[in-house]
C-alpha cells in the first residue's frame, strides 16, 4: 500500500449509503449538512461536507429521508493518505423505522 501511495498523485473511493428514512449527506428538510456522515481517513484524519473539499455527493437520494433510497459520495482527493476509509461515523440513526446499510468501494490511485 505504501508503495502505491507513493507512486501516485491522488486517489479516489465511492462509499454508498443504503437508507430508509436517514439521511446521509443533505439533509433537505433543513436545508444543511449538519448530519451529514463522517468519514475517518486511514491517516486518523476526520473527513467531512465541513472539512474537507475532496468529498462530494455523486448522487443523494437519501436527502428526502422518504422511504428507500441511496447515497453515493466520493472522496477524490490529492492526500493520498485519506484513503482507503477505515472508519465512518452515522449521524442521523437512531429514530423508529430508521434503517442503513453501506458499500465501501475499493480505492483507485491515479498515478
Amino acid at each position: 500500500m505504501t508503495f502505491l501511495k507513493l507512486l501516485s498523485a491522488s486517489a479516489r473511493q465511492n462509499f454508498t449509503y443504503n437508507c430508509h428514512q436517514s439521511v446521509a449527506w443533505h439533509d433537505a428538510s433543513s436545508d444543511s449538512y449538519d448530519k451529514a456522515l463522517r468519514f475517518l481517513g486511514s491517516n486518523d484524519e476526520e473527513m467531512s461536507y465541513d472539512n474537507n473539499p475532496y468529498i462530494k455527493a455523486l448522487h443523494d437520494g437519501c436527502a428526502s429521508r422518504k422511504g428507500y433510497a441511496k447515497t453515493v459520495v466520493e472522496i477524490n482527493t490529492l492526500k493520498i493518505d485519506q484513503v482507503p476509509v477505515v472508519d465512518v461515523m452515522i449521524n442521523d440513526f437512531g429514530d423508529q423505522n430508521q434503517k442503513f446499510g453501506f458499500e465501501v468501494g475499493p480505492v483507485c490511485f491515479l498515478g
